[in-house]
């Protein structure tokens, strides 16, 4: 199966969800968010040495290193504490429009 992993790669694939820069630019208070266990470092650390994370998508890494850097992690859930539409109304939309995803 290995072998196969060029065929089975999807380069048009879109990352829309919550990064972990949008913590700061929608000003996520610090109850929302989490302190990153020592397995998320793991797997954090793990992703920025596969090699396609070095030449295709260098936003990805730059995500990363950021959520290391400040040891926090949030989940798509804390964008609703605010408000319950917040998510559906006003996240994703502005996420689309502006074309703020990887």
């Amino acid at each position: 199966m290995a072998y196969d992993t060029k065929f089975l790669r999807v380069p048009e694939i879109r990352w829309i969800g919550a990064f972990p820069s949008d913590s700061e630019k929608y000003c996520l208070s610090a109850q929302c968010l989490l302190p990153l266990k020592p397995e998320d470092k793991k797997k954090a650390e793990a992703m920025l040495l596969r090699c396609y994370l070095h030449r295709e998508v260098p936003r990805w890494r730059l995500e990363l290193e950021n959520m290391l850097q400040r040891g926090v992690k949030f989940e798509l859930e804390a964008l609703s504490a605010s408000s319950i539409s917040f998510l559906s109304e006003v996240y994703i939309p502005a996420k689309i429009h502006s074309q703020d995803y990887i």
